[in-house]
């Protein structure tokens, strides 16, 4: 995991030499639970926030992604009620399909991986918390880029994040690996800056005015 992450980064200050164009997204997500276990079967909606910032050739970029949430999901069980938090920090790849992305509509693809910090509070007759060593998950996306005002673009989009928690024991308390997934619908700005020789075409679309 640890040679993925500095391949990842290797590749990424490459990009930063070489690089076309500067992407920098702040973003909020409205998030839905898809426990496998039977016991979390009744999912749970949460709230998340984040930022996102990459650099590469016009269409496709390298980066870097960080994210918290606002709210917890929260799971009311038999004996106990559960809140799961999560901080997620990681890399990802992102392509935008349009003849020139920075300022123009476009569906956007993005496919990522990183480490998950989860803590679990649990309450019954006591309190107690769990709090795992980061986990390595997987996601991908799809969405629309769309035009706001010059480099600045709304994004809409899904995600779908796959991560699977090991077994656990913290205390007197002892939780079996289970599949955490859940999906992710993400709403934000994004601010993208083209340099290079790239840019200069750009700047001949912008004075034609038929963007």
């Amino acid at each position: 995991m640890k040679q993925t992450l500095v391949t990842l980064a290797l590749v990424f200050f490459i990009s930063l030499a070489n690089g076309q164009q500067l992407y920098f997204d702040v973003f909020t997500g409205y998030n839905r639970t898809a426990y496998e276990p039977d016991l979390y079967e009744n999912r749970a909606s949460y709230l998340s926030a984040g930022a996102r910032i990459a650099v590469g050739a016009d269409h496709f970029q390298l980066g870097g992604e960080a994210r918290t949430n606002l709210t917890d999901p929260s799971f009311d069980l038999i004996n106990r009620n559960e809140e799961h938090s999560e901080t997620y920090y990681g890399a990802f790849i992102r392509s935008k399909i349009a003849k020139y992305p920075a300022m123009r509509f476009g569906l956007v693809l993005r496919a990522g991986a990183g480490l998950h910090n989860f803590e679990t509070r649990y309450e019954n007759l006591t309190t107690s918390t769990v709090k795992y060593d980061p986990v390595l998950g997987l996601n991908g996306g799809v969405g629309f880029s769309i035009p706001a005002f010059r480099a600045v673009m709304v994004e809409l989009g899904y995600t779908y994040h796959y991560v699977n928690r090991p077994e656990i024991q913290a205390g007197g308390i002892i939780v079996q690996e289970f599949n955490s997934s859940y999906h992710t619908l993400q709403a934000g700005f994004s601010f993208n800056f083209v340099f290079g020789k790239r840019a200069e075409e750009y700047r001949k679309i912008r004075e034609s005015q038929r963007w």
